[in-house]
């Protein structure tokens, strides 16, 4: 099988010739300073290292590197993302440090931190954060989803990709509803607006439906004949289980995403859909298959409910899983290699039995992780591959 071959059979729940292998997605990337340690350890060189996420602080990997891990995606994001590491110019705002997003949500850390402990950055300034009525909501300066600049030189890249290499070609998110909630009102007045005032989320969500439906109608009408897999993000769970209630889910979020889908799928048909979800997410893997989403992400294996082997037997038939390889809050980063390689086996063994599962690490890897774990990971990966 090719690698696209590969990967769309995973998504459609087949057992491709092996188990496809992904790095480099906003999701399933490397921070920059493990990535700099890995190509240390392997003796890969590299003229200039980009970031692929300035407010993750995302490495965009090398081609050597992906080959040397046999990886069978390469990911594609607007061109505007792409920041040379040794050159990054963050914003300075009300005493943060960071950048704004297209929804005037700022992303930062203190500025008095020094520049070289800045690991990532979180959203600190939510313009929607003392808004109290839909009018409120509707008032925000939401963004031109028909904003065509934006795409810029990224149908050139889409075509070379999709033409002149064997690879999944893949695009980071698509749409972002509920979570970006979580962004524009800050994390605790949302969630005390689930139960107070879910009127304002609804209507952010409406409004963003329509930034997203805009977005998609013109992203996808640059690149969409070029792209095989689309992301979604939208974090519903914690460490523990769910951010919100299922049934507020449900009934709040599920309608605004499945129409979402809906017009995505109109556009492009056979395009999959993988949806982007840390923490305990077994109450909703039902409803996200329900929507039409065809793979879920990262598969946290280190929250509660989340043992592999039990969640291919309980929704292996209704989704492909798409990451699930080693424990990123235990054993990735404070195990041994041969630890990292067991557990890699044991996940793996779980996932891919029948089809459907594209392994990745979960989550990105984060700066703290060794080099020759990384390396571990993925070696013990290329070696239980194989169907």
């Amino acid at each position: 099988m090719t690698p696209r071959q590969r990967v769309i059979a995973a998504l459609e729940r087949k057992k491709p010739d092996r188990v496809p292998i992904d790095l480099g997605g906003n999701q399933t990337g490397i921070h920059v300073l493990a990535y700099k340690r890995v190509l240390a350890q392997l003796g890969i060189h590299e003229e200039k290292t980009v970031l692929s996420h300035f407010t993750q602080q995302l490495a965009r990997p090398c081609e050597a590197l992906l080959e040397r891990f046999n990886v069978d995606t390469r990911w594609i994001r607007p061109l505007g993302h792409y920041v040379p590491y040794d050159h990054q110019q963050p914003q300075h705002e009300r005493g943060f440090v960071g950048c704004f997003d297209q929804f005037n949500v700022f992303w930062g850390q203190d500025e008095r931190k020094p520049p070289d402990e800045i690991l990532y950055y979180d959203p600190v300034i939510h313009p929607l954060a003392d808004a109290k009525t839909v009018q409120d909501v509707e008032r925000h300066d939401w963004p031109d989803g028909k904003d065509r600049s934006v795409f810029t030189g990224l149908k050139k890249v889409a075509r070379r990709l999709h033409e002149e290499t064997p690879y999944a070609v893949c695009s980071t998110a698509i749409g972002n509803t509920f979570e970006t909630c979580t962004f524009l009102f800050g994390l605790v007045k949302a969630m005390k607006l689930v139960l107070t005032n879910p009127a304002l989320l609804d209507a952010a969500m409406h409004r963003l439906l329509e930034y997203w439906k805009d977005y998609n109608t013109t992203y996808l009408d640059e690149v969409g004949a070029y792209i095989d897999v689309a992301c979604f993000n939208g974090d519903l769970a914690g460490q523990d289980g769910p951010l919100v209630n299922p049934a507020f889910y449900e009934k709040h979020v599920k309608p605004v995403d499945a129409l979402l889908v809906k017009h995505i799928k109109s556009l492009v048909p056979r395009i999959k859909l993988n949806y982007h979800t840390c923490g305990s997410v077994p109450a909703f893997i039902p409803h996200l298959a329900d929507v039409g989403f065809d793979s879920v992400n990262p598969v946290q294996v280190s929250a509660r409910d989340m043992e592999p082997s039990s969640l291919k037997q309980r929704f292996g038939n209704i989704v492909a899983f798409w990451g699930g390889l080693c424990n990123p809050q235990g054993t990735l980063p404070f195990g041994t290699p041969g630890q990292v390689q067991a557990e890699v086996k044991r996940n793996v063994q779980a996932f891919k039995s029948g089809g459907g599962f594209i392994a990745a690490n979960v989550h990105n890897i984060t700066a703290e992780v060794p080099a020759a774990n990384i390396v571990a990971m993925f070696d013990a990966l290329i070696e239980n591959a194989a169907y």
